[in-house]
């Protein structure tokens, strides 16, 4: 992890005297998350890493690092909900493991965010996989297009829907950006997220970004739930 980006991101949000995962105490060398919560997500990438799947055939790899569950989905709710987004480093370690485990994942020359709506956007502050993004390039050295891929619309919240209902609530809903689209022709992309759940949504990108000319498209995300 670069000095300047964990600098940027401690400016952002101060580093809290708690684990950002359980909220114990911690003392001075432990960093973002408590010799516990260290202990569980070391131990789960290795399982989660496994979780290399197909989605498809628009999507060439699909991993994940780490099971929403524990230490990581705590990590994963205060970055998407408690403006933590120091969570990400924590989170980015287990997804460079697995990114460096998978040669169809370090195919991908460039890295993209999974993008949210502007009014979501606005709400927020910041895209949590933009964020996670960042906090990834950092390990690997891959150049973060935040913009190359736009949401049109948010018909309403994905959480507790099922694959159908996701199909459609998000059919149309991510274009490329035009700014964009000859910047992607022929590049292999990594496509990141925060949580997979039924792949609807990495299917709608990755079928935006191959439409706009890319190579191929593989998904890293943080959990699979």
């Amino acid at each position: 992890m670069s000095r300047a980006w964990t600098e940027a991101l401690s400016w952002l949000c101060p580093q809290r005297a708690v684990c950002h995962a359980c909220g114990a105490p911690l003392s001075a060398s432990d960093g973002l998350v408590c010799p516990d919560c260290r202990r569980w997500l070391e131990a789960d990438t290795l399982t989660a890493g496994r979780w290399e799947t197909m989605l498809g055939d628009e999507l060439a790899c699909a991993a994940s690092a780490f099971r929403y569950d524990g230490t990581a989905a705590a990590l994963v709710k205060a970055l998407k909900f408690q403006s933590d987004q120091t969570a990400a480093l924590a989170l980015a370690h287990g997804m460079a493991a697995v990114y460096a485990a998978l040669p169809a994942l370090r195919a991908a020359e460039v890295c993209v965010p999974v993008p949210v709506h502007r009014r979501r956007l606005r709400s927020r502050g910041y895209n949590q996989a933009a964020v996670l993004a960042g906090a990834l390039s950092q390990h690997t050295g891959l150049p973060v297009w935040d913009g190359a891929l736009l949401r049109l619309w948010q018909k309403r919240s994905q959480i507790g829907s099922g694959r159908a209902a996701r199909e459609a609530n998000i059919a149309g809903a991510f274009v490329p950006a035009v700014s964009w689209e000859r910047r992607l022709r022929n590049r292999s992309v990594l496509l990141v997220d925060d949580v997979l759940t039924t792949g609807a949504t990495a299917q709608a990108c990755a079928h935006a970004l191959l439409s706009a000319g890319a190579r191929s498209v593989a998904l890293l995300t943080a959990c699979r739930a």
